[in-house]
């Protein structure tokens, strides 16, 4: 009996151990086999590869998302690297994005070693590829968008002197693809660019420069219109981009009255279009034109401005109603937000009131005009020739004190020259004239209340303290 029970015992003894040999060997089989069929997804052209690289790719890719949350950059870098090298495919716009801030995250590391910040720049550029290739058909995000992207940090990153005409291509598909949806910054460069290209070969480019800006403005001003959270953002660079065109040397008057003449009725109800018409002929100097005129009239009865009640003025100067204009160019400073409009029209007020015959109201509104710019002569110029204004001189009928006016204008014109180089030529000629007309040392002699080097106030008008000379 007891050896019937021990025999059984060896016998499934035995088929245990043949049982075990077969699950290691199937175990074994199976190990190799996922060893064997292991292959990344930059292989296959899958998305996350398969056996063990698949099941890597799917770790990395959720370690790099942790490690960005918490903002460990290097460590969501390091993550990052093998899903990009690896598993590409699986990456989405957001891993693209995310990876061209690590790259630049790393690069700005080695700013130091010309090598190796090139490596990062080379990766970095790869990314953007990467992504045109994997996410470039992105509805809202496709590779017109990308390109905007990878232009704007080939020319913050780039070391190459030409890297702005590089990037222009990328720019351009950017704007043209994108219109109105284009990033705020990419249309900002991309006029910028365009810019440069134009004063490089101004005479053959200027129509095309045109139409440009033009193609600019009607985006700009649709995306506005929009007034979403990011108008502001976009009225920064319409701005800019009006600054750039009026300072290109494009914007003459006959350019622009030929652009805008013909839009500018369409435009009369619209202060925002009215404004940036009224802004480029002003920093063209352009205050002749009709078109100017007419701009700032519509403007003037929509919302004014300082820069619609100028515009008013200047139509008003041209027509001769100088009472009315300068009421208009009081307004105007009145209106006006910045010191450097105030002096313009304070000092179009110091004209206008010179040539209405009010040398007094004149003569203190040149100094007002002076006092939102001491850098400017021209209010001192204007002082010393009313000044010596025959005129108005305080001594008619006196032929000797009659000349020590010229004391007072020569005064003011020396300070002219001092503080405003620009009219320092101009205020050295009337210096040269002024002086001939002083007193002659025999004048001085027959006049007691002349003495040379002591003081002497002129009357009138003038009131001025000065001291006598010959």
């Amino acid at each position: 009996m007891i050896a019937s029970i021990f025999k059984n015992i060896i016998l499934n003894m035995d088929n245990i151990m043949r049982n075990a040999k077969f699950f290691l060997f199937a175990a074994a089989l199976t190990l190799g086999s996922m060893q064997a069929f292991a292959v990344k997804g930059i292989e296959d052209g899958s998305k996350y590869g398969t056996g063990e690289d698949s099941i890597r790719c799917l770790e990395q890719l959720s370690l790099y998302q942790s490690y960005y949350t918490i903002k460990d950059y290097n460590s969501a870098y390091s993550s990052w690297k093998v899903v990009f090298d690896e598993c590409p495919k699986a990456g989405n716009r957001t891993f693209y994005s995310r990876g061209a801030f690590l790259i630049a995250n790393q690069m700005s590391k080695d700013a130091a070693d010309p090598a190796k910040y090139k490596e990062w720049f080379d990766l970095l550029m790869k990314c953007y590829e990467a992504r045109v290739q994997y996410c470039g058909n992105d509805t809202r995000y496709p590779e017109p968008y990308i390109r905007g992207r990878q232009a704007i940090d080939f020319i913050k990153y780039s070391t190459d002197e030409d890297k702005n005409m590089k990037a222009l291509p990328w720019l351009k598909m950017a704007v043209d693809k994108m219109a109105e949806n284009v990033d705020n910054d990419v249309a900002q460069y991309y006029f910028q660019i365009k810019t440069e290209e134009y004063m490089k070969d101004a005479e053959n480019l200027k129509d095309a420069y045109i139409a440009e800006y033009l193609k600019m403005g009607d985006l700009l001003d649709k995306r506005i219109a929009r007034n979403d959270k990011n108008a502001q953002a976009y009225q920064v660079v319409r701005s800019n981009i009006d600054q750039l065109f009026a300072a290109s040397g494009a914007a003459d008057c006959t350019t622009l009255e030929g652009v805008f003449g013909p839009k500018l009725e369409s435009m009369k109800d619209d202060v925002e279009k009215l404004s940036v018409v009224i802004s480029l002929f002003k920093r063209a100097r352009c205050n002749e034109s009709d078109v100017y005129f007419t701009a700032s009239e519509y403007s003037h009865k929509l919302s004014p401005t300082a820069e619609s009640a100028a515009g008013c003025g200047y139509l008003a100067a041209r027509n001769k109603n100088y009472a009315e204009a300068s009421k208009f160019f009081e307004e105007s400073v009145s209106l006006a937000t910045d010191d450097s409009t105030r002096y313009e029209s304070q000092y179009m007020v110091a004209l206008l009131q010179m040539q209405l015959d009010n040398y007094t109201t004149a003569r203190a509104a040149a100094y007002k005009a002076a006092s939102f710019d001491r850098s400017k002569g021209d209010p001192y110029i204007l002082i010393a020739q009313m000044y010596a204004d025959s005129k108005h001189n305080p001594y008619p009928d006196d032929p000797i004190l009659s000349k020590t006016v010229y004391w007072a204008a020569v005064d003011k014109l020396v300070q002219a020259k001092n503080i405003d180089p620009e009219c320092a030529e101009q205020a050295q000629q009337l210096i040269n004239q002024y002086t001939h007309h002083y007193p002659s040392k025999e004048d001085v002699f027959f006049k007691p209340e002349l003495n040379v080097g002591d003081p002497f106030t002129i009357g009138g008008w003038i009131g001025e303290s000065v001291i006598c000379r010959d």
